[in-house]
Parts: C-alpha cells; structure tokens; sequence
C-alpha cells in the first residue's frame, strides 16, 4: 500500500474508532470559545459519558432523522490526504443515502424504504449508475455518539460555550493518552500513541452536535470533525434518484 493510501485509510479507520461505532462496512484548538462557566451548561463535569450517549440517542430517535457529517484531513510530510463522509437518515422509514468523497471520487448509495438500493459512481466528469449498493450502511449504529468512548480514556473539562451553524455549544475538551485502533490491522505498524485533543460540542437538551479531533503522531497529524445536523428535517431522497432508474 503506498503511502498516500495509507494515510488516506488512516483517516477513515481512526475516524470510526474514535467515533465508537463501525457503521460502514465494506480539531483543533478550539478557537472562538469564551471562558464563561456557564451554570446552565448542559452536563456538569466529570462527564458521564453512557448519560450523554443515551440523552442523545433519545434526541435523535424522537426526531426521526438526522443528516451524520465527517471530514478528516490528514497532514504528513509529502502531502494531504482528505475524505468527507456523509449520511442521511429516515429512521422511521429506514430510507438513507451514504456519501464518500475522496480527492476526485465521488460514490453515493441510497437505499430506499423497500430496500430498493442504487449507487451512483462519479470520477472527475463521468458519472455512472448500478443496481445494488456497492457500500452497506447502518444509520442506526449513528444514534449513539459514543461519546462514552472518549470520557473513559480522560477526563473532560469544560471549556465554555461556541456558535456552530447559528446553535450555542457547550464545549468540552479532553485528551486522552491512546486510541482504540483495533481495526487497524490492514494499515500495518501504525503505534497508537499519539498526542489528541478531543472537543465536544453540545447543545443545551443534551445533542452532540460536534465533536473535534486533532491527533500529532510520529509521521502524520490528523484533524477530524464530526457532527449531527438537520435533526427532524432531513430527506435522504437524491435529486439523481430518477435517472439512476432509468
């Protein structure tokens, strides 16, 4: 595997791992946050973490859908790799659409109510279609944040509040001494020790809005953003629907 590659993979695999769940098979420094402690902040400290994935759980669950954002960068010597994932769920429908862009690639698979699934494949000007899903996702394994993860490996300070999308966030940070690369393998001798800051950013009813990593390493520095957006408002539907069945 050449080392573009691996460090393209890197980002993907670190990011389920950090992200507690493996739904897909097949930060930094907090800038713009006050230092107000606020009293009404939403978890008091040392977070709960189990409390926290739960709470935003129900949130998502009583919304019926929810649009799941990633985006990784990775920096190392020769270069940047990047990769952007996103998915949008109907919970109550079981409807969802699975994006992954990565440099000129572009691969979405939608799934419809009756399972009916299409996956549309776009490099640089050329787009084509397929019956099936070429990529299998679980929206539901995207419910829980898993932020139980991260507050068992440290402990968690509260940094005051931020604006993200015009929401207030309560912010958190921590830095734990090691990551949970058990999936890792394919990736040969990549140490988990590493230098990481982890910043939650939740709003007032307890929803995880955000979370930021930034992760230094002997050869790369990673950087990935997580976050939940259009809660009770997303249409997973694509506007390539049609054409894709034709």
């Amino acid at each position: 595997m050449r080392h573009t590659e691996t460090i393209a993979a890197l980002c993907l695999v670190a990011l389920v791992a950090l992200a507690g769940c493996s739904a897909i098979s097949g930060p930094g420094n907090g800038s713009g946050n006050t230092t107000t402690n606020a009293a009404d902040k939403p978890y008091q400290t040392p977070l709960n973490g189990t409390q926290i994935d739960r709470q935003h759980a129900s949130i998502l669950r009583d919304a019926g859908s929810f649009t799941y954002q990633t985006h990784t960068t990775a920096n190392y010597a020769n270069g940047t790799a990047s990769q952007s994932v996103t998915i949008k769920s109907d919970l109550d429908s079981g409807a969802h659409l699975l994006r992954v862009a990565q440099g000129p690639q572009d691969s979405q698979v939608y799934e419809g109510p009756n399972g009916t699934a299409y996956t549309r494949l776009a490099v640089g000007n050329r787009t084509s279609y397929i019956n099936g899903s070429l990529r299998r996702v679980d929206p539901t394994a995207l419910v829980s944040p898993g932020v139980a993860n991260a507050t068992e490996r440290a402990n968690f300070t509260y940094n005051g509040t931020t604006t993200a999308d015009g929401t207030t966030l309560y912010t958190y940070v921590g830095h734990p001494s090691t990551l949970n690369l058990a999936n890792a393998s394919a990736l040969g001798n990549v140490s988990s020790a590493a230098n990481i800051t982890v910043q939650l950013g939740i709003t007032a009813d307890g929803l995880v809005q955000q979370r930021r990593y930034h992760i230094d390493t002997s050869r790369t520095s990673l950087d990935a953003t997580i976050s939940y957006a259009a809660v009770g408002s997303t249409d997973p539907t694509p506007a390539w629907l049609n054409e894709a069945r034709q």
